[in-house]
């Protein structure tokens, strides 16, 4: 029994920064590439739900890419969402956006 529940408690050490790199990378990457056009991203991602987000990038973010593509508002950034960068960084938008999303009560440390 002791073996299993260290086993476990190794597994939630090691697990849990790797969940939280992902939101922290995806805030870092929004303040990169979207700050810009869409402000400060506390602002920018409580304006939807989980479910929205979840919505938006459930396919590998290419709602959000099309979305993107078509505005003439976002011409600046079309380089950026057809670039095989965009692909890569989807996981970690998704990431933060739902953990910050405007369900979840979650304030994020700082801007």
């Amino acid at each position: 029994m002791r073996n299993r529940l260290f086993c476990l408690s190794a597994c939630v050490c090691l697990i849990a920064p790797l969940l939280e790199a992902g939101v922290s990378k995806g805030h870092r990457l929004f303040k990169a590439n979207c700050r810009d056009c869409h402000g400060k991203a506390f602002e920018f991602v409580t304006g939807k739900t989980t479910n929205q987000w979840s919505s938006i990038l459930n396919d590998g973010g290419r709602t959000l890419r099309d979305f993107h593509v078509k505005s003439k508002e976002a011409q600046p950034s079309l380089e950026y969402f057809t670039s095989s960068k965009y692909d890569g960084h989807v996981s970690h938008y998704r990431d933060f956006f739902l953990e910050y999303a405007g369900d979840t009560g979650n304030i994020p440390a700082c801007e």
